[in-house]
């Protein structure tokens, strides 16, 4: 056989199309939308990995001269804004990019929110009815609900760490005044019976036990773990103003598969994608240009105020906050 024909035959293969996918959506979430971005795109492989922001951005760090990560799908503003700080996303302009409020993306396209994540008061509805639950801040610290107060571990969750920083931004810290705020704090603290270590717990303390615990938690999971899981869940949003947090996807900086990345980016985000995810997954849509007939009576029916924030100053101010909260106000032995 000739040499040339040899080494002809030696011709190495094509590189392998995928996208890799790390969202703390839930498995459930990325096996799904990942079998259908397969079924849409045969030549892509879809490699989906459910963890926590924070560790998104762990990874990310370690990954900086090799990156292994394409897309980013869910967090919180915060955990993105600190992706962008450190140079850890490329920019990306979305197809719908124009029905994003301003406050509602990174300014220069980093990152864009598909949903809002809504704070509310969890309860128990075998013990309680929405009108026993507080419909104000200043109702949790009345004295009937001294430890009857359970919390998601506020250091290791975006959710909490929203919505303790959204109390200090309220009472002054949007003036940079965040004395008032702490002290809120200080007196929930004291309310509180204990901090938990992962959600599941709380679903358990709230969902599993008679003491009648009520705790703070973002509306989607709610529904979803009462719809899903069989939890006996309720939640009243506060009347008074609430911080929402945003929760976005973005593209990882050298993403290896930058062009899969922005096809998946643009088929989740997608109106049929965010209208399904509305629809079977709770979620509250953040984009202007889907009609409220195409969603759920459900998720419509749900009102809420929300604070004036924005997300540039509080995102900056969050980890000052969080951090003189563990280090000065939180009872360690709870």
């Amino acid at each position: 056989m000739p040499l040339w024909f040899g080494l002809s035959a030696c011709k190495p293969a094509a590189p392998k199309k995928q996208v890799v996918v790390y969202s703390p959506h839930g498995q459930e979430i990325l096996d799904e939308f990942g079998a259908a971005f397969h079924a849409a795109h045969p030549d892509i492989e879809f490699v989906g990995r459910f963890v926590s922001p924070l560790q998104v951005l762990s990874q990310l760090r370690i990954d900086t001269r090799s990156p292994k990560i394409d897309v980013w799908w869910g967090g919180t503003s915060a955990f993105f804004s600190q992706g962008v700080a450190e140079n850890l996303l490329q920019p990306y302009r979305p197809s719908w990019a124009d029905a994003s409020k301003t406050e509602y993306h990174d300014a220069k396209d980093f990152w864009y929110a598909q949903f809002l994540q809504v704070p509310a008061v969890m309860f128990n509805s075998n013990i309680y009815k929405v009108e026993d639950i507080p419909k104000s801040w200043a109702e949790l610290l009345d004295p009937k609900w001294k430890d009857k107060i359970v919390i998601r571990e506020p250091m290791d969750s975006g959710t909490m760490k929203t919505i303790y920083s959204g109390i200090i931004w309220r009472l002054g810290g949007a003036e940079h005044k965040s004395d008032a705020g702490y002290d809120f704090l200080k007196k929930l603290d004291a309310q509180t019976k204990s901090y938990l270590p992962n959600p599941q717990a709380l679903y358990d303390r709230i969902g599993k036990s008679s003491e009648g615990y009520i705790s703070l938690w973002n509306v989607t999971d709610i529904i979803f773990q009462a719809k899903a899981n069989g939890y006996p869940f309720g939640f009243r949003v506060f009347e008074d103003p609430v911080p929402l947090s945003v929760d976005p996807i973005g593209i990882i900086a050298g993403a290896p598969h930058s062009e899969e990345a922005k096809l998946f980016y643009e088929f989740v985000t997608s109106k049929e994608n965010c209208v399904k995810l509305a629809k079977e997954h709770y979620r509250i849509l953040a984009r202007t240009d889907i009609s409220k007939d195409d969603l759920p009576a459900e998720m419509n029916a749900i009102q809420f105020q929300p604070m004036d924030i924005s997300f540039e100053a509080f995102d900056k101010l969050q980890n000052e906050w969080m951090e003189t909260w563990r280090k000065t106000i939180r009872n360690p032995e709870k």
